[in-house]
């Protein structure tokens, strides 16, 4: 193996570890190189390891970071649109990749700086081998924020098996909702991946998904400059399909979804609140889950959705061990256990704070609707 190398390149022109032990589609030159030209910053670099004959055996982006927001750490980057951090490690030489990928991150310290790996999965070879990295070596292990969210396995030839894993009480039920949904007009379903349609389609995804509650907070692909840019680039680079249920040609629920190797992520979802009865946010993650395991190759797919998802829980069966691997320095020492303290403490805040900032943001919507009911009189109050 070469001496491991931080590439200072915006991101490798072609698919560098054709031998990957798990895949990650936010890592594809496609999608990193869009993320690191629209949502990344001048701190984030390739970590690139190369084999003796000169070919890459493991790759990730990689950036300074702060474990407890205090003490110094090497992470591999990953953003809020990309919530899936495994490296790309070649299984055919997985020590070897696992080790120059954590040479390449300690830099000029060999064995001394913390290093961390969010959004990894943890039953998995890349996790297995960087964590016998670390042992071999005398550096002490920790996971943060564990947690599962959904996943679906391939389980057999047939695409639409997972469905016999629903309840038969959810199966009947959303049985239910398409056919009234479908007394409305004629209802279709389409899987767009054409490059010279997906343009299209994407536009279509963002008129959608503005129209309805992430279009009213602002936070809509479209109001977002560097993430409208992130997406147009990462659907026109990387391998994108575009899922829709339209009604009379008009959509009432998108979703985008990546494909890398063997392995899928349900990327974007969005659908015409004025259906909500009919449950389109759930229709399409059924549809794109059909379409997406129609693909031989494919033997999962990452909801990449938060814990205990509402939508996307109740029908897929499986889950994705998920957390923050952290690799400290050889024996530890007290600075790491700082930063671990502070890192599971602010862990332990997050809950409180967002249960707050729900409340003041519900309180918020309450007062303008009381506000948009009230007549006005044009005067001041007394």
């Amino acid at each position: 193996m070469t001496t491991p190398s931080v590439a200072e390149v915006p991101a490798p022109a072609r698919e560098p570890v054709a031998g990957a032990a798990e895949d990650n589609p936010f890592f594809t030159a496609g999608l990193l190189g869009a993320a690191r030209e629209h949502l990344g910053d001048p701190s984030v670099t390739i970590a690139a390891i190369t084999d003796a004959s000169g070919d890459v055996i493991a790759l990730a982006p990689i950036r300074p970071t702060s474990l407890g927001r205090l003490i110094p750490a090497m992470a591999v980057w990953v953003h809020p649109h990309g919530p899936l951090g495994t490296p790309l490690l070649d299984a055919g030489a997985i020590d070897a990749a696992a080790a120059g990928l954590i040479a390449a991150m300690d830099g000029g310290r060999p064995g001394r700086r913390i290093l961390e790996f969010p959004y990894l999965p943890l039953a998995g070879p890349a996790a297995d081998a960087l964590r016998h990295q670390a042992e071999i070596t005398g550096r002490p292990i920790a996971v943060l924020a564990a947690h599962r969210r959904a996943m679906l396995k391939r389980t057999g030839p047939a695409p639409t098996l997972f469905r016999q894993a629903i309840s038969a009480k959810k199966r009947k039920e959303l049985a239910r909702q398409l056919r009234r949904l479908g007394e409305l007009g004629t209802l279709t379903a389409e899987h767009v991946s054409d490059p010279e349609r997906l343009a299209a389609a994407l536009e279509d995804f963002f008129t959608l998904e503005a129209s309805g509650w992430k279009g009213r907070r602002g936070t809509a692909l479209t109001l977002r400059e560097r993430e409208k840019a992130f997406a147009k680039a990462s659907v026109a680079s990387g391998d994108a399909t575009i899922h829709a249920i339209r009604l009379e040609g008009r959509a009432v629920a998108m979703l985008v979804s990546f494909k890398a190797g063997g392995s899928a992520v349900t990327w974007k979802i969005a659908y015409d609140e004025a259906y909500a009865r009919f449950s389109p946010g759930v229709h399409i993650m059924l549809e794109a889950s059909v379409a997406l395991l129609a693909d031989p190759a494919i033997d999962q797919i990452d909801s990449i959705a938060i814990p205990d998802h509402p939508m996307v829980d109740p029908i897929w069966p499986d889950r994705l061990e998920i957390g923050t691997l952290v690799i400290g320095p050889k024996g530890g020492g007290l600075r790491y256990e700082i930063g671990l303290a502070l890192a599971r403490l602010e862990l332990s805040l997050r809950p409180i704070a967002r249960r707050l900032v729900h409340t003041a943001r519900q309180r918020a919507e309450a007062l303008k609707a009381r506000l948009r009911r009230s007549p006005s009189t044009g005067s001041l109050p007394c």
